[in-house]
């Protein structure tokens, strides 16, 4: 992707502590994989599953995020961040910030990632588990109507 952006790429170097340290592609592919974590992050949590219990990436509070959003990285963030780092950015983090919020929307990021999550976890098989006999439903049952495209309706 540097080649067909133009950037120059000398590898992903960037100092969690100190945000300066990173060239702007570093800068722009943190701010932009942040997003996606994110979205990801908010996604499992909606569908009722842990973020910390991943398959690839383990030992992590968002072990699962990490898994998940990298199926999507490639294809949503990663050419965000090089396409924004070839403009020489004034505020890199802030137009990666933006730009990803317009993909996710235009590519219904939300709306696929539950049965993407569903698929992942299905792919040995395994049938989600029943809900046990003595659970009951909510309270307060939630109107059929809140809530945009990547909420599930179940």
């Amino acid at each position: 992707m540097a080649k067909q952006y133009g950037v120059q790429w000398k590898g992903r170097r960037y100092d969690p502590k100190d945000w300066d340290k990173g060239d702007v592609i570093n800068q722009c592919i943190s701010a932009a994989t942040s997003c996606l974590y994110g979205i990801t992050e908010a996604a499992i949590l909606a569908a009722g599953y842990a973020p910390a219990v991943g398959f690839i990436h383990t030992g992590k509070p968002q072990s699962f995020v990490y898994d998940i959003a990298d199926i999507y990285k490639f294809e949503t963030v990663i050419p965000i961040a090089f396409k924004i780092a070839a403009s020489h950015p004034s505020e890199p983090d802030r137009q990666v910030r933006l730009a990803c919020r317009d993909v996710f929307r235009e590519k219904k990021v939300l709306k696929k990632l539950i049965p993407l999550i569903e698929e992942v976890l299905a792919a040995g098989e395994i049938e989600p588990p029943q809900a046990p006999e003595e659970s009951v439903p909510p309270a307060i049952p939630l109107p059929e109507s809140i809530g945009d495209e990547g909420h599930r309706n179940k």
